[in-house]
């Protein structure tokens, strides 16, 4: 529908911009997109330049996946056409919603105005007449961006060409209504897996037995970066092996190169650890004969001091400050998450980007008792330390404060995140960087509170604290913490939730002794 798909215009200047694969992510990992200047300010200028950079990377890509044998798709199911279609609409509403953030000129409001319209007479009679020459292109490499490799001429192109076209003037017309100042929220499209991809036979490289590893099971992105981290490490500090080619002298000569760089004994354990890994499940899937990396034992790590809980009079310096006394939100403290995340973190120890990334539909109620639920979930990219869902009952002193009150507002507003000023504003980054950055500065520069190393981390210790003086279990107390007990019971029996009742049961002991907080309550 559009002449280019690579091209973004911010400020009057050009950017090209490409989404990586899905299926190479793992290669480019921790990078997830191209993005950079074409300097230009002249439309045909940029969109040459836009085709030569796409040429080129079309060109690497293919180098990458030489020796790999993705099948290209003849048939696809209804479902998969359907999801694909739906992130198509998200992508291009994406796009749309963050040149609207960067805030449009007269000139390009007028210029947006008018393609639009002009998009959208060409997309229905396009639809009307199923003409879907306009979108193939764009349907190929959007597809592909997500590891579907389509043959052309077969029944899947056709079929997706058309969900595309459909897809594009449902899209336009939705960005239409923005133009004219609706509220129109981008939505969150679930990915779609791909076909899975075999590496080649023999594993000649240390990426493709990463790749092979990373195919195994569900990794997050943070294991490939550690991965990659610890494959160049090897390479710099041992030499550039074929995996079939390292031994366990080499193995052995790795650790103690890190050793002799003054690498800490946790980071030398993690960056053994990850080699090992990915070396087993090639020998355990044939693709290698041995593991070299097999049977070394890990370093022992010293014990480090445990960060201290705030005081009785920070916590009264803190709760007595401007933020939740006199209503100051300045533009950093993103609204009402200054209110509200510190209090969650003091009364349920949670830690920062478990509170942040709280959607309205986390907050419930069962018998008579209001929880959240704090979960991973990939499509919206929210993650838990330890992979896991756990219910957190919500204490009577934050009902009382007015917090469901404030989940209700969000919700009537049809709002997804609880907090929705917080914003994610760099590749795998997280809800609440950008708060925690001001927060770490309210309560270091502000309040003079320098003692804490981590200002929101303090509020989990600050509960185990009070949670130990409340006579709160130390077994429930740690559930709601997000930590395992070391109990064969909670691993072996029960549902994958544990009980409710028990839990507010105990989270009702809590309290801040010599901490007035009456003035918070509604």
């Amino acid at each position: 529908m559009r002449k280019q798909i690579h091209m973004i215009n911010r400020k009057g200047v050009f950017y090209f911009r490409r989404r990586v694969p899905e299926d190479l992510l793992p290669h480019y990992a921790p990078q997830t997109e191209f993005k950079f200047s074409l300097k230009t300010r002249d439309y045909a200028e940029a969109d040459r330049l836009q085709r030569i950079e796409s040429v080129k990377l079309d060109e690497e890509f293919a180098r990458i996946r030489k020796g790999q044998t993705a099948p290209e798709l003849h048939t696809i199911s209804q479902d998969v056409i359907k999801s694909l279609s739906d992130l198509w609409i998200a992508h291009v509403l994406e796009e749309d919603e963050e040149w609207r953030m960067d805030g449009l000129s007269e000139s390009e409001y007028d210029k947006l105005s008018e393609s639009l319209e002009i998009v959208e007479t060409g997309g229905k009679a396009a639809l009307a007449r199923g003409n879907t020459s306009l979108i193939e292109f764009e349907m190929e490499d959007f597809c592909e961006s997500q590891g579907f490799k389509i043959a052309k001429g077969s029944e899947a192109h056709r079929q997706l060409c058309y969900a595309f076209l459909r897809a594009s003037v449902q899209a336009n017309q939705q960005q239409t209504l923005r133009h004219q100042g609706e509220v129109i929220d981008t939505p969150v499209a679930p990915k779609v897996a791909p076909p899975a991809q075999p590496v080649p036979h023999e594993a000649e490289t240390f990426e493709a037995l990463r790749d092979y590893w990373f195919m195994q099971s569900s990794k997050s992105q943070s294991a490939l970066r550690i991965a990659n981290t610890a494959i160049k490490k090897f390479r710099d500090m041992v030499g550039d092996f074929k995996p079939s080619d390292v031994t366990k002298v080499n193995a052995i000569a790795f650790k103690d190169a890190l050793l002799s760089k003054g690498a800490a004994p946790a980071t030398i354990n993690k960056d053994m650890g990850i080699l090992k890994a990915i070396f087993s499940t090639a020998e355990a899937n044939s693709k290698l004969p041995s593991n070299p990396f097999k049977g070394g034992k890990d370093l022992p790590i010293p014990e480090k001091e445990v960060e201290s809980p705030y005081t009785l009079e920070e916590l009264k310096l803190i709760f007595n400050s401007p933020v939740f006394k006199d209503g100051y939100r300045p533009k950093q403290c993103m609204g009402e998450a200054a209110f509200w995340l510190p209090l969650i973190g003091l009364y349920t120890g949670c830690r920062l980007n478990e509170g942040a990334q709280l959607f309205t539909e986390d907050v419930s109620e069962q018998e008579g008792i209001p929880y959240f639920l704090i979960k991973p979930d990939a499509a919206t990219g929210r993650s838990v330390k330890d992979g896991k869902k756990r219910r957190v009952p919500i204490h009577p002193d934050l009902v009382k404060m007015g917090l469901l009150d404030y989940v209700a507002k969000m919700k009537q507003q049809g709002h997804v995140q609880l907090f929705p000023e917080l914003k994610v504003t760099r590749v795998n980054g997280k809800l609440g960087d950008n708060w925690g950055r001001w927060w770490c500065s309210y309560v270091r520069k502000d309040l003079g509170i320098s003692r804490i190393p981590q200002p929101f981390h303090g509020l989990r210790h600050t509960f185990v604290e009070y949670g130990r003086t409340s006579s709160m279990s130390e077994y429930h107390r740690e559930i709601i913490e997000g930590h395992t007990p070391a109990n064969v019971a909670f691993r072996s029996y029960g549902g994958k939730l544990y009980p409710l009742k028990p839990l507010y049961e105990e989270i009702v002991k809590l309290e801040f002794k010599g901490l007035d907080l009456s003035h918070l309550r509604k």
